[in-house]
């Protein structure tokens, strides 16, 4: 049984859609959040052998309710608001915060006088979520790339110089606003336990993403 049969037998209990891509991953839509999506692919780490399993939920903003908004402003504050959640320990497991890695390539690029999301990945329902998914890191950030070749962007171990070209255009006039919870899994493909709670935990930090966007961002 292939990997994508595997998951697809693990997450049948749901109310969702599958489709595969060119590329063999999976792509996975949940009926009652048409907003949401899920690629779910599993590759190898660079410079090793070993297999990482990662699921990566996008939350896409709908075009009527950016209308009275400036979409390259909002990308770039969702940028400066985006971090990392590292998960460390295995009996009692700690989350550490801290700022998106990606923004280390990006330029123009300022933190926030306020804490912004950091307010809600601070909560302890928020924290719970993270535990209870299983990850190793969980990358919250705006995607930076048009979304037809997003799919490669998360493949790609070495973005580029194309792949930088179309990140700087894109951040001066984004055509779309999503956001992104990158779930990193090591040790290739998990047990259809652990991939049912990865893939609730991403639907529902996505739901919560959501709420703050509607709220915060576009109130």
């Amino acid at each position: 049984m292939s990997w994508v049969q595997s998951v697809k037998r693990a997450l049948e209990k749901y109310e969702v859609s599958f489709e595969e891509t060119g590329r063999g991953n999976l792509v996975v839509k949940p009926v009652e959040n048409p907003q949401i999506k899920l690629i779910i692919l599993v590759r190898r780490m660079q410079f090793s052998f070993e297999r990482k399993f990662e699921i990566t939920g996008v939350l896409e903003i709908p075009e009527e309710r950016l209308e009275k908004h400036d979409k390259r402003q909002l990308l770039r504050r969702m940028l400066s608001e985006s971090v990392e959640l590292e998960l460390k320990g295995v009996l009692r497991r700690s989350v550490k915060a801290s700022k998106w890695s990606g923004l280390a390539s990006l330029t123009g690029i300022n933190m926030p006088e306020e804490e912004g999301i950091m307010r809600v990945i601070g909560t302890k329902d928020f924290e719970e979520l993270v535990k209870r998914g299983g990850g190793d890191l969980i990358e919250i950030f705006p995607s930076i790339i048009p979304v037809e070749l997003f799919e490669t962007y998360l493949m790609a171990s070495d973005r580029g110089l194309i792949t930088s070209s179309l990140v700087k255009k894109y951040l001066e006039d984004p055509q779309s606003i999503s956001w992104i919870v990158r779930m990193h899994m090591l040790y290739g493909l998990q047990s259809p336990g652990v991939v049912q709670k990865a893939f609730l935990t991403v639907v529902n930090l996505l739901k919560k993403i959501e709420e703050y966007t509607y709220t915060t961002l576009l109130p």
